[in-house]
């Protein structure tokens, strides 16, 4: 599990000028307006030597974003008969299925954290909410989430990382309006 991790200057620039960033156990999700440096920070935690993570057990990171979650573009986690598998059904179906199949077929270790970058990206409602529900199945599994995410379907009962102060607020403010439409 990532407890925290402390920013090099370069990523500090890019995250809003944070020098540290907590994390709990479980479903942690980094919310802020586009270009506040959600995709930089998850970048940071997973790349970047220059930054200093602290960690509490395994050190298991799975990084997923639009081109490591293509089966046809990487192949780290399609190797196998699962990855095979995963390969063929990809063809046929449509993103939020691939990110289905990868999140099942993953070998997945208690400690393990997974770091998401906008997984509802190009998702219909029903298939953000399965993405939400098998997050929830990881972290019965004992394993940490870490998202950068717009959508409020991965703010409930989660740990919020607001890269700017009040954003879920007046974001949830903003949505409440937009769905008063009867």
């Amino acid at each position: 599990m990532i407890k925290s991790i402390k920013l090099c200057l370069k990523h500090e620039g890019r995250v809003g000028g944070k020098k540290k960033i907590a994390f709990k156990a479980g479903l942690n999700v980094v919310v802020g307006p586009n270009g506040s440096g959600k995709s930089s920070l998850l970048e940071a935690i997973h790349d970047c030597s220059d930054c200093s993570r602290q960690n509490s057990g395994t050190k298991r990171c799975h990084y997923f974003n639009s081109e490591t979650m293509n089966p046809h573009r990487n192949d780290k986690y399609f190797r196998g008969i699962h990855g095979s598998i995963i390969k063929v059904r990809a063809m046929f179906s449509s993103h939020g299925e691939t990110m289905r199949d990868v999140l099942r077929f993953i070998p997945i270790k208690p400690g393990d954290c997974f770091l998401l970058d906008e997984p509802e990206s190009g998702h219909d409602l029903r298939w953000i909410i399965k993405i939400r529900e098998a997050l929830d199945m990881l972290t019965k599994k004992k394993c940490q989430i870490i998202v950068a995410s717009h959508h409020p379907v991965f703010w409930k009962d989660a740990h919020i990382v607001e890269l700017k102060r009040g954003y879920v607020e007046k974001s949830l403010k903003n949505f409440k309006k937009v769905c008063r439409y009867h």
